[in-house]
């Protein structure tokens, strides 16, 4: 595994200890719980039974479940009606501590409303005096919310910990590549996000296009239909869902537009992006001086970003195989799909404790047809952080920092009294004259490819 060290220690710690346990593991698909779970129990020193629930109902998944205790303890395959009956076959076979883990419970608690009290029974009283540890896993971010976490479940209370396991950072991808050079793990994270399934796709042996080509463009491959068997495996309107996001990674970004871009009435898509958000595919980005403020609509991951780009609207060329006219495409326009993730990887940076600003909110700001790519918050120091981000072919001149400045004024975060710093991303350096202005101007900070990389060291 890559990373991870903090969420490994966490589930590590809570199933060593003498209390049972009642864990809560969540996150969108592809993000890796499976495999952190997993890993976990295999270098645990107990026995453990890892099961995978489907969508056949609980009746099918507890006798599914009864019969892998059975194999785990050499035994035969009890005749079991509910949970409740398969846990009361297991308590007698267990010796000392163990562990269940239930992968995609959300599965459970979607087909049967009835399932959170059931395993507050079983949690209550079935497993009481015993060792048996449940770790509970779902990909439903929504349904693990409501079903398990939320003050009106039957299971509120009972957890001893919970991790909503969220795609790798910037930080963790370049360790997939390390062969390769900053601009270019920027630009594999730009196609590929942080969800560990997709970047084992590439082959680090391979040019970035050759591996757009083979692990997404091509028919068959992993990634070629991953984002519509999402959508079809999670929601019902598969196509509405898909138009939806299509326009948004087209630029679309508040109600009205996109709504316009697939021909439906604005008011009727609440439901379809409550749904989205739920299933951590599409998040409200708010101005960062205004968290309650009217937000706009991005997608959370890149891959998915970079998929209703470019594969969706050329899903006709791509089943034909003719992969050439659309890798034509991508590398025009590349670089204008990576802009928005350099912008990504920069408030990234500006969090990393190696930023000589100290920031305890960052994102970027709006108003007005004004925008500001980094602008980091401290509360404890009044200090405001303002930063451009240019993902172009040429050094940045000081016309950039000076319409920075200019909008220095029109942000609106603790009046007059605040220390205010620049800080000023890009691709390809700095002119001269911008070098200068940075040497005489302590509150300025540059930073090209080359230090932008230490900070992520």
């Amino acid at each position: 595994m890559i990373n991870r060290d903090g969420e490994l220690e966490w589930l590590t710690s809570h199933l060593s200890r003498e209390e049972r346990q009642l864990l809560v593991l969540y996150g969108r698909r592809r993000v890796g719980k499976t495999t952190l779970v997993t890993t976990v129990l295999e270098d645990l020193e107990t026995t453990s039974v890892y099961y995978l629930c489907d969508q056949r109902g609980s009746r099918h998944n507890a006798r599914r479940f009864a019969a892998r205790c059975a194999e785990t303890f050499d035994d035969v395959p009890p005749d079991v009606d509910d949970f409740e009956e398969a846990f009361q076959y297991l308590i007698p076979r267990v010796d000392g501590p163990c562990t269940i883990a239930l992968d995609e419970f959300s599965y459970l608690v979607a087909d049967d409303e009835t399932i959170p009290s059931v395993f507050q029974t079983i949690v209550d009283d079935v497993l009481d005096e015993t060792e048996i540890s449940l770790v509970l896993l779902g990909s439903s971010i929504s349904m693990m919310e409501e079903g398990v976490l939320s003050y009106e479940s039957p299971l509120y209370g009972r957890r001893t910990g919970q991790w909503e396991l969220a795609p790798l950072s910037f930080a963790d991808v370049r360790a997939f590549f390390p062969n390769n050079d900053l601009q270019t793990q920027i630009q594999i994270y730009s196609v590929l996000g942080g969800v560990p399934a997709y970047l084992e796709q590439f082959d680090t042996d391979r040019s970035l296009f050759e591996n757009i080509e083979d692990a997404i463009l091509s028919k068959g491959a992993f990634l070629y239909e991953e984002p519509e068997f999402l959508l079809r495996q999670e929601l019902r309107e598969p196509a509405t869902y898909m138009a939806m996001l299509e326009a948004i990674a087209g630029g679309a970004t508040r109600v009205t537009e996109i709504a316009n871009e697939i021909g439906k009435d604005a008011s009727s898509l609440s439901r379809y992006l409550q749904n989205l958000t739920q299933l951590a595919i599409l998040e409200q980005e708010h101005p960062v001086t205004d968290p309650d403020g009217r937000g706009l609509y991005r997608l959370t991951d890149d891959f998915l970003r970079f998929w209703f780009r470019y594969v969706a609207p050329n899903q006709g060329t791509l089943e034909q195989g003719q992969t050439e006219p659309v890798r034509a495409a991508i590398t025009e326009t590349l670089p204008t799909h990576t802009s928005r993730t350099f912008e990504t990887v920069c408030q990234q940076a500006v969090q990393t404790s190696a930023f000589p600003v100290p920031c305890s909110r960052v994102g970027r700001w709006w108003y007005d047809g004004e925008e500001i790519d980094v602008v980091g918050l401290n509360q404890h120091t009044d200090t405001l952080l303002l930063g451009e981000c240019k993902w172009t072919s040429t050094p940045l001149d000081r016309a950039v920092f000076d319409e920075l400045t200019a909008l220095e004024s029109e942000v609106r975060w603790h009046g007059d009294d605040r220390n205010v710093n620049y800080v000023l991303f890009s691709r390809a350096g700095f002119t001269d004259e911008l070098q200068t202005v940075a040497d005489e101007r302590p509150d300025l900070y540059l930073y090209g490819l080359d230090e932008l990389a230490a900070l992520f060291k």
